[in-house]
């Protein structure tokens, strides 16, 4: 019986080449593509040799892990090395692809750590496969590259099926199409007419899965996460209120991304969080996996004209910012909010719309909490007159609280005076000496605003 071993396979670069372009059908082309590298590659390599499919142990997020017989490994080498120089050619670089392989000896935490120190070592040294080559004159480009993503959507989903949002592609795979016009959704948007984008990362996936104590527990958590990210995120989708107004861009082994109406995806979040907290309790392998298992996400509103690209790179800057923040929350409005304060936004946000719309509270009111907001003075000498009365309205907060009565005008009735009092309250605490605005205030008011608007409404 030979020995078994395994082989580890990761593609470098994706941000950057999905990102490469202005036009919207080219990014979705792109996605499409890099799903299929990462899904098909090895089962294609499986299926030409007569091999079990049964070895994928695992695809998603750019890599992906097999397990074969010893004597497989130079031929698996060899397929990848062309593919390696196929991929490198096509995309001028910007997309590598890194492999390293090693025998089903000893526990599955050393056989992985092996894996990842030999992964490290091939990003570390990209051209070492070259040798000397690396250092010969580079021979002129060609005049025409083979790019085959471009038209890679519409080819798989069929001019006479645009709608298609889901494809059966080579080897049997369930492959996303993204949408190509991810504006049009915007049109289903209630208040506003705008779309966003809105993506999400499991929190230290990775590290979890290396803390798995055996290989049948990681293959079933690395499974676990996959089927939870592609599994309840379509379910999500096709809820009614979502179906037709939001569309997956990708879905990885831990990480996702959607576009669409910017309250459908508000909706989305909510949801999508809740069922991670329910299915976090239910993860495999002892507590060391499970405890303090979280989500980092960031949902952006395209600014007008924007594309998708553009978008894209916008949302990645804000999800990086939460992680690096220390994760477990979302990026939302230009703020950061832990997921509880989410809810607390939406009743803060219902808050407003009822003074607005039941109250008839004048726009500036809701104006000069936004001004609150906003970005002040370094120091005293450099803020406007406007942003130093402001400073001083904060550190007196009994004062701020005047100015906005006022500016509520003359309204008699305890129902008012109650909904004002719990609006204020939830906005910035209900102790008379606290100065610090909640962030869930302001994303309160962005929300409500794109909901109902009244800036320029006097």
């Amino acid at each position: 019986m030979s020995l078994q071993v395994f082989l580890y396979a990761q593609f470098r670069g994706i941000e950057r080449f999905v990102s490469a372009t202005s036009e919207n059908s080219s990014f979705a082309d792109r996605s499409l593509w890099v799903s299929m590298l990462t899904e098909v590659t090895p089962r294609t390599f499986l299926s030409e040799r007569g091999l079990s499919p049964m070895l994928v142990g695992y695809t998603g997020g750019g890599a992906f892990l097999l397990l074969l017989p010893e004597p497989t490994a130079k031929e698996a080498g060899e397929f990848l090395s062309k593919l390696r120089d196929e991929v490198t050619s096509s995309t001028g670089g910007v997309l590598e692809l890194h492999w390293t392989w090693t025998e089903n000896l000893g526990s599955w935490q050393n056989v992985w750590k092996r894996l990842m120190e030999g992964i490290r070592a091939k990003r570390q040294t990209p051209l070492a496969h070259l040798g000397a080559a690396a250092f010969a004159a580079s021979e002129p480009a060609a005049e025409t590259v083979d790019r085959p993503w471009e038209g890679l959507a519409a080819k798989l989903a069929g001019e006479e099926l645009p709608g298609r949002t889901t494809v059966t592609g080579p080897e049997g795979v369930q492959l996303t199409i993204p949408p190509r016009a991810p504006q049009e959704l915007a049109r289903t948007a209630r208040g506003r007419k705008a779309w966003g984008m809105f993506r999400c990362d499991i929190d230290r996936a990775g590290a979890r899965l290396q803390l798995a104590d055996s290989t049948e527990n990681f293959l079933f958590l690395a499974t676990l996460f996959k089927g939870l990210v592609a599994g309840e995120l379509q379910r999500i989708v096709e809820l009614p209120a979502h179906a037709g107004r939001v569309s997956i861009l990708y879905s990885g082994g831990d990480d996702f991304a959607v576009a669409g109406a910017w309250d459908a995806l508000l909706s989305v979040a909510a949801e999508f969080h809740r069922v991670f907290t329910l299915f976090a309790v239910e993860l495999p392998g002892g507590k060391e996996l499970t405890e303090g298992a979280s989500l980092s996400a960031s949902l952006t509103i395209a600014e007008t004209g924007e594309t998708l690209a553009g978008l894209w790179s916008r949302n990645r800057i804000a999800l990086e910012t939460v992680k690096s923040s220390g994760g477990n929350a979302l990026a939302l409005f230009d703020r950061i909010l832990e997921w509880p304060a989410l809810k607390d936004a939406e009743g803060l946000k219902a808050r407003v719309r009822k003074l607005r719309e039941v109250y008839q509270c004048p726009a500036e009111v809701f104006e000069e909490l936004e001004d609150f907001y906003g970005v002040r003075g370094a120091a005293g000498h450099l803020a406007s007159p406007r942003a130093r009365r402001r400073e001083q309205s904060v550190d007196r907060p009994w004062r701020f609280h005047s100015r906005l009565r006022r500016l509520a005008g003359d309204r008699a009735g305890s129902e008012f005076e109650r909904q004002w009092r719990a609006f204020l309250g939830d906005l910035i605490g209900r102790g008379q000496v606290q100065k610090q605005l909640r962030p869930a205030g302001k994303v309160a008011l962005d929300w409500a605003q794109l909901e109902i608007g009244w800036r320029g409404q006097g």
